[in-house]
């Protein structure tokens, strides 16, 4: 059988990624890189051993049947319409775009394109994130009553928020938009389709560049959950939590440090006489010692979110899995991302009308 070839768009720091993760998988070859940027396109051919460097788009759509974009979001549009129209395989970043009204564009196309469409959803394929999804489907919590899903940086930790010259400063809501589709195809894959609530703003004197809301909250709500989420540019602590609480229980997922964590302790006097956290504890020791041993041999084989995510569309593109984001897990980011995106620059232009330095709009 001959091997599908791939061609990667964009050759700045996520292309490595994902290069690593299509030269491991059986079946498939890179078949050249592009970037506007030919230095760019040079050394990353280079690092890789890639043989060809294209000269433009339309070189490496025809010689490629799967083109894996890694561009900025705010050229994913242009790039989208012209590879689905040519019937190739498509694998993009995250934001999939930028306007929503370009999305309604790209979805008749996605519609009649015989290619198969797949966004970098890769917290999806994290090592805690999955472990928490068994857990729910296991019943181990009961009912999923909310999400919560803290993202708390400072522009002393977070790359995108030093300066005023990162690409994601001019999204929609700014820094923050680069990151809300993690925070919703989560919600999504746990809770389902919920409906934007609202979103609340604080802009302060100290708010960088990248994220002139320094402080946000957008609220999302379903029939039988709520879900929140809190962006702050403030936090030196530098947490990427998601907490799932349950009617019988909680997990509490440790983004950054890969990690997941199962309370489904009981109230009762005498453990409150122990101390709830001390017997919480215990047990979250207990379970770390393997969960941690199996995290480490999966690192050492080279997994990541990010290859896992890469592995789970080829094995679509075979025929051999199912689809590794949904056309409505999709769907429902785009659209949510556009409602708070503006929700957000919509406040920020309300408070600079009232002459506001600091405060918070509804």
């Amino acid at each position: 059988m001959s091997k599908q070839t791939v061609g990667i768009v964009g050759c700045g720091k996520i292309s490595a990624a994902h290069l690593k993760a299509w030269s491991r998988l059986e079946g498939f070859a890179i078949g050249g890189v592009f970037d506007v940027n030919r230095q760019l396109a040079d050394e990353r051919a280079r690092e890789f051993s890639v043989g060809r460097v294209f000269e433009t788009l339309d070189q490496l759509i025809e010689a490629c049947s799967i083109v894996d974009v890694c561009t900025p979001p705010q050229t994913h549009a242009v790039i989208s319409r012209q590879v689905l129209a040519s019937g190739r395989h498509l694998l993009i970043e995250k934001p999939v775009v930028t306007e929503v009204a370009d999305w309604d564009s790209l979805v008749e196309l996605v519609k009649r394109s015989p290619g198969k469409l797949a966004v970098i959803h890769n917290l999806k394929f994290a090592h805690s994130v999955r472990q928490a999804k068994q857990w729910v489907d296991q019943g181990r919590i009961g009912d999923v009553l909310r999400i919560q899903r803290e993202f708390l940086t400072s522009a002393t930790t977070d790359r995108m928020l030093v300066g005023d010259k990162h690409w994601s400063h001019k999204l929609p809501g700014g820094r923050w938009f680069e990151t809300l589709p993690h925070e919703l195809y989560l919600t999504h894959w746990f809770a389902g389709a919920l409906e934007l609530d609202h979103v609340s703003v604080i802009h302060t004197p100290k708010a960088p560049a990248g994220a002139p809301a320094d402080e946000v909250v957008a609220v999302l709500r379903g029939d039988h959950a709520l879900a929140t989420v809190h962006f702050s540019a403030n936090c030196e602590q530098n947490r990427r939590v998601f907490t799932v609480q349950g009617s019988h229980g909680q997990i509490v997922v440790d983004i950054l440090g890969d990690q997941a964590t199962l309370s489904t302790t009981q109230d009762a006097k005498w453990k409150r006489a122990v101390g709830q956290q001390l017997l919480h504890a215990g047990r979250t020791l207990l379970h770390a010692v393997p969960d941690r041993s199996r995290y480490g041999l999966e690192r050492l084989r080279g997994a990541s979110p990010h290859s896992r995510a890469i592995e789970a569309f080829a094995l679509e593109v075979q025929g051999r899995g199912e689809p590794a984001t949904p056309f409505e897990e999709i769907d429902y980011v785009v659209r949510n991302c556009d409602r708070i995106g503006r929700a957000i620059d919509q406040q920020l232009m309300a408070l600079a009308a009232k002459g506001h330095t600091g405060g918070m709009a509804n």
